[in-house]
């Protein structure tokens, strides 16, 4: 009954959460450089002539909200909500400094453990960012636990990459696209 109880309470924060952020729909928060996609929109990739995409060709950099975009458009992720620099803390451990590139999303209906969370090193403690995302996934799989074992394994199995200056975690049901678009992002 108290683990019954206690994901009921969970669900209904994580609702209210998302939807109290105070931000309009699809406008970026006040700090971090991603968009805002809905589950039922797809980001699309434009790619060049020389194969990357536009925002590798114009900019030289790789844009975290992108790559959250893309793992969102390949993998069926359930109702997705952003998470803005103003309430990163509450899910992260972690001091994400002013204009740091990331991007976070989680389920916002919380009978998901879906996320996915990508940010840009630089300036910062790659082991910090690892054991944040660690505590996290470690605090998730509390919250599942006995409630949902298809959720739980997803957490149990979550996918985590480090590669030139970005860092990954994403909890889905499908780790291997989400891998392939790391790799395709961060070169």
């Amino acid at each position: 009954m108290k683990k019954t109880l206690a994901a009921a309470c969970a669900a209904l924060c994580a609702l209210t959460f998302s939807a109290c952020s105070g931000e309009s729909d699809n406008q970026p928060a006040a700090s971090g450089a991603y968009t805002e996609i809905s589950a039922s929109e797809e980001a699309a990739v434009t790619l060049d002539e020389t194969g990357q995409t536009e925002t590798e060709a114009s900019s030289g950099t790789v844009l975290c909200g992108d790559i959250a975009n893309a793992v969102m458009a390949a993998v069926e992720l359930p109702s997705m909500a952003e998470v803005g620099a103003d309430r990163i803390g509450m899910y992260l451990d972690l001091t994400i400094p002013d204009g740091c590139d990331f991007s976070m999303y989680i389920c916002g209906s919380g009978g998901f453990a879906d996320e996915v969370f990508v940010i840009n090193t630089d300036g910062m403690s790659a082991d910090d960012i690892k054991s944040a995302a660690e505590k996290r996934i470690e605090t998730r799989k509390k919250d599942f636990e006995g409630y949902n074992p298809d959720e739980f394994d997803k957490l149990d199995n979550y996918f985590s990459a480090e590669k030139n200056g970005y860092y990954i975690y994403a909890v889905t049901c499908d780790n291997s696209a989400c891998e392939s678009i790391f790799d395709e992002y961060v070169k």
